[in-house]
């Protein structure tokens, strides 16, 4: 098996999951199970007009990527994005 090279975005464009997964899993037939988070944030007052994610360029994909990292070398993952 190939070294998994993690693939970190952080991006205000909409994108497909679907064709995230499709790059993914594109002729692998070893792949068990793919696994993504979607998350909603609650309104419960009635006055969420919108959510905003405030990061530092550069420093959080390179925080994503250690994170990642970490993660591949603890479990046997098969590809990371």
């Amino acid at each position: 098996m190939s070294a998994v090279v993690p693939v970190v975005r952080i991006q205000a464009e909409d994108f497909d999951v679907a064709a995230e997964i499709a790059r993914l899993t594109k002729g692998r037939n070893d792949i068990g199970a793919v696994v993504t988070f979607s998350g909603l944030c609650r309104d419960e007052q009635g006055t969420l007009s919108a959510l905003e994610l405030e990061h530092y360029p550069g420093m959080a994909e390179a925080e994503i990527s250690r994170i990642a990292g970490e993660a591949i070398e603890r479990w046997p993952l098969q590809g990371l994005t």
